[in-house]
């Protein structure tokens, strides 16, 4: 009966030690620690790429293609690669049909920067990731493992037979016993609690590079180089755009955006994707059209983009991008030309009420604007005498509105630097069927009196469909007496 009690003794503490030295599941997770979904406006292709993080110290890097717009045919050759390199074994993934996801699994087999490369053909675009390294082991839990290792042995040791007829040994074995599980239980009930325990820090970004001497890796065909390394600050963003021709009004051109930092000169690197994009773009006209895009990122802080002119004149262009660390959230202005004479004459988009844009009344309100004062600006949807309310989410949102004010002249201009711009969403939570509708809200303060120029965005059958409207703003009342 004592030997088999001593058996049981001896079964119960051995497994308590396999439960105290087994490794713990924070400290080493093997599932995807998150996902992250960007847009890019690829060449003549729109798509929406959803990338689930690897695991810890690398592995499977899972990534969705989701078509949108006028998908043109054809497909598209995805890598995971270090920053620069030239990808090795890229995995075709077909584009077509429209709102049709496709996935690939690639591989990032080591922690550290690594680029997810989209190549059409023409044009590679490179979106950053960072692979996390395995997280250390606590010091508690090594306190757990080594004070019950040491416990356990030195109990099961004071139980055997030939120590037990030897009291000082088996009394000194004994006290060892309850030191090590004694220090093993304390460190378990002074662990931090899973639930108030502090994030640790994300992994430091990726050295910031340089792009390659003569040219843009990634663009028309040509190879990066060795990057360089570039010190980075937190000044705000110059950008400055080119075309790779000469624009034409209604022919496609490439736009390319370049980015350095204000303080230093440095190439600025260091944007973080929000809002499902890495930069929003937004591009207004002479004409007062709007081309809200997302460019491809194909070298260190240089950015393409595919645009249409619809006129000639010069065009305003402002890059909304986050920056990581403390550079936060900011907007850089510039602006291209389409050479021609610039003959425009622009008739004010319509005000508030009724309008009919793609196949749907829309009925925009915008009840008393007045500057310095919240103002709502509601557009609701409608189509053969029925609510629409299969609108779908975009960039996270069930809509966008995009605002335009007065410049020096009185009127929206897109070019002077008076004009004020606004991105405003709706962030309303989606219907049952995982849509928005009929009614898209949004909240602006508009900064100062004049007439302003807005464009409502919402997506229907993966479709954008913008919607014009001009709104007067009333000066504030003064002061009262």
């Amino acid at each position: 009966m004592i030997r088999r009690r001593r058996v049981g003794v001896l079964l119960v503490l051995l497994g308590a030690l396999a439960a105290l030295v087994a490794p713990g599941a924070f400290a080493h997770e093997s599932t995807p620690t998150g996902v992250q979904r960007i847009e890019l406006d690829l060449g003549a292709r729109e798509l929406a790429l959803t990338i689930t993080a690897p695991p810890e110290g690398g592995g499977r890097l899972p990534v969705v293609v989701l078509p949108r717009g006028e998908a043109p045919p054809g497909e598209v050759m995805l890598a995971a690669v270090r920053p620069g390199e030239e990808p090795a074994n890229p995995v075709a993934v077909p584009v077509a049909p429209v709102g049709q996801p496709h996935e690939v699994a690639l591989t990032a087999d080591a922690p550290g920067a690594w680029e997810i490369t989209v190549a059409d053909g023409t044009t590679v675009a490179r979106v950053p990731v960072t692979v996390a390294a395995p997280a250390p082991t606590p010091g508690w839990v090594w306190a757990v493992r080594v004070g019950a290792v040491l416990g356990v042995i030195a109990l099961i040791a004071a139980l055997a037979q030939s120590v037990r007829q030897r009291p000082r040994l088996a009394l000194g074995l004994g006290a060892a016993a309850l030191v090590g599980l004694t220090v093993a239980a304390t460190a378990v009930a002074m662990a931090p609690s899973s639930a108030t325990t502090t994030p640790e820090a994300a992994p430091a970004p990726a050295p910031v590079t340089a792009p390659p001497a003569g040219g843009h890796a990634g663009h028309g065909g040509a190879a990066p180089s060795a990057p360089a390394p570039v010190p980075m600050t937190s000044g705000s963003v110059v950008a400055t755009a080119s075309t790779t021709s000469p624009a034409v009004p209604g022919a496609p051109v490439d736009l390319e955006l370049d980015l350095t930092d204000s303080s230093t000169g440095a190439v600025v690197d260091d944007l973080a994707i929000h809002d499902d994009a890495l930069i929003h773009l937004a591009v207004i006209g002479p004409d007062q059209q709007l081309a809200h895009v997302h460019p491809v990122r194909t070298a260190p802080g240089h950015y393409v983009v595919r645009l249409t002119p619809g006129v000639a004149g010069r065009y305003g262009v402002f890059a909304e991008m986050e920056r990581a660390g403390d550079g936060g959230h900011q907007v850089a202005r510039t602006a291209f030309e389409v050479p021609g004479p610039s003959t425009v004459s622009v008739p004010p988009a319509p005000g508030p009420g009724m309008r009919e844009v793609a196949g749907m009344q829309v009925d925009v309100a915008v009840p008393e604007a007045v500057a310095g004062r919240p103002t709502s600006v509601t557009a609701t949807f409608g189509q053969g005498g029925r609510q629409v309310t299969d609108l779908q989410g975009w960039l996270g949102m069930a809509g966008h509105l995009l605002v335009l004010g007065p410049g020096l002249g009185g009127a929206p201009d897109p070019t002077d630097p008076a004009s004020a711009f606004g991105h405003v969403h709706d962030m309303s939570a989606a219907g049952p069927a995982g849509t928005y509708g009929p009614r898209i809200t949004f909240e602006h303060t508009f900064p100062r009196a004049g007439r302003y120029q807005l464009w409502v965005q919402v997506q229907r059958d993966w479709q954008i469909v913008t919607v014009s409207v001009t709104v007067d703003v009333a000066p504030a009342a003064g002061p009262q007496p």
